[in-house]
């Protein structure tokens, strides 16, 4: 509903569902991979199965996502996903676990949707929030202490470099079919592009015009994609159009590459979509 909710565990979770590959990417990054009883892997992470299943032999891999009846024999003892997977057609609703006894978790940053529903903005603090938690779950604190360590560590370093060389404007889209999305300030890279000392072309709309994205203005446009690379090298042909040509950053060749897993529930990968974003507006 958009709200936090206080969940209370008398002993650690056994029988773990992690129901996204960036979750399972947490526990491993905790050393509590042995906790996982099913793990879903999306279509760009199933090549990782076979590795995994070496360090996570009791462990049952699954590359369509974990629907109810499925969860419902694996027994769980906690659930950890995306909003996404709390849906009906796959999990369900949190109701139906929690009235089983099963704790859920949705990922902090797994839900919004900008200007659209009512969840609190992404951001980096909440991304840290999410492995300090994952940390008191599983009695993994100093571990997951030494991850956050690193996030702020990445975010001081480049906020000063940021503050050296001056205010950059940037946009962050992604092009789905005939729209554009357009990621603003709700979402994590508007919270890192702010930090950084920078403005950030922001919508209270979910998708921008073509002429919207024309005229941004923009020194850099951060361009979202899903899967492998070369996905991301197609989401790029997009600027190929004489209508763009004229935006600065299509000029200096300022477009960037950020895969989905930096803007949805980032956890591991923060540090790293922090140099990402400073290094595509300054470097």
């Amino acid at each position: 509903m958009g709200h936090h909710k206080e969940i209370s565990f008398h002993q650690i979770p056994q029988r773990v569902i992690a129901a996204r590959p960036e979750v399972l990417d947490v526990l491993l990054a905790l050393h509590a991979e042995q906790n996982v009883c099913a793990a879903y892997m999306t279509r760009d992470q199933a090549g990782r199965i076979p590795e995994l299943k070496k360090l996570m032999p009791n462990c049952q891999f699954f590359t369509n996502e974990i629907d109810r009846e499925t969860a419902l024999m694996l027994k769980p003892d906690f659930i950890v996903g995306w909003r996404w997977n709390f849906r009906k057609g796959s999990l369900g609703d949190v109701d139906f676990w929690n009235q089983r006894n099963v704790p859920t978790y949705i990922e902090e940053n797994s839900g919004p949707v900008p200007a659209v529903d009512p969840f609190p903005p992404s951001t980096v603090e909440s991304e840290m929030q999410f492995m300090e938690n994952m940390g008191k779950v599983f009695h993994k604190e100093d571990e997951a202490q030494a991850l956050v360590s690193a996030i702020k560590d990445t975010l001081k370093e480049k906020e000063s470099l940021a503050r050296q060389q001056g205010p950059r404007k940037a946009i962050t889209v992604e092009f789905m079919g005939n729209k554009i999305e357009v990621f603003g300030d709700k979402l994590l890279p508007g919270d890192i592009i702010k930090k950084l000392g920078c403005s950030n072309f922001n919508y209270e709309v979910p998708f921008i015009t073509r002429e919207e994205l024309r005229i941004s203005d923009a020194d850099t446009i951060f361009v979202i994609y899903h899967g492998s690379h070369q996905d991301g090298l197609n989401a790029l042909q997009n600027f190929s159009s004489p209508e763009f040509k004229d935006i600065p950053a299509v000029k200096k060749g300022r477009l960037v590459l950020l895969p989905y897993r930096y803007i949805c529930a980032s956890n591991v990968y923060t540090a790293q979509c922090i140099k990402d974003i400073y290094a595509g507006l300054y470097e």
